[in-house]
């Protein structure tokens, strides 16, 4: 247990929400049942064979709320560290205005080959076209006056996206998105 408490504390405070939505009977635990009538609800695959990967006959039929955060969160344990990621983002920054070039990135994301002996959770196309999509902007003036490299097209904002993931609010008072040319 406590594999959750990496987790930034908005995210964590969601997941608590699900729970409690999903606790339909007020009685601390979910069961397969809880979550297929929720599946139901939102029009998606309710079969037994659907739930398996959530209980499985070898394991719990119920989950209580350490045990629901920990395997909701056991899946973002391998993701990368956020200087990790700050420091991928902005080698792909080549002038420092906190924005990427979309469709570099895209290529980026869709055509690169995971590390020897490394494993890697490939996104599918619309996966990444909606995180960068929401994301994107059209490109804003540089900290270094006007983009040199491609002056114009959409470009991915990562430091609001990294604010967005760890629970933060992004640059103080809009920075580049306030500028756009």
């Amino acid at each position: 247990g406590g594999g959750f408490n990496h987790i930034p504390p908005p995210l964590l405070r969601s997941m608590r929400e699900s729970f409690e939505v999903l606790d339909s009977s007020n009685n601390n635990s979910v069961n397969s049942a809880d979550v297929s009538n929720m599946l139901e609800q939102m029009g998606m695959d309710n079969r037994a064979s659907s739930l398996k990967d959530f209980f499985p006959p070898s394991g719990p039929a119920q989950l209580n709320l350490a045990r629901y955060l920990d395997m909701l969160s056991a899946p973002l344990n391998d993701m990368s560290h956020p200087e990790e990621l700050i420091a991928a983002f902005e080698a792909f920054d080549v002038d420092d205005s906190g924005q990427i070039d979309v469709m570099e990135l895209r290529n980026a994301l869709l055509n690169t080959a995971p590390e020897p002996g490394e494993d890697m959770i490939r996104l599918s196309e619309r996966e990444v076209d909606g995180i960068l999509g929401e994301f994107s902007t059209r490109r804003a003036f540089g900290a270094k006056g006007l983009n040199v490299a491609k002056g114009k097209g959409e470009v991915f904002r990562y430091r609001d996206f990294m604010a967005g993931i760890s629970g933060g609010t992004g640059e103080a008072g809009g920075g580049e998105a306030a500028m756009v040319a």
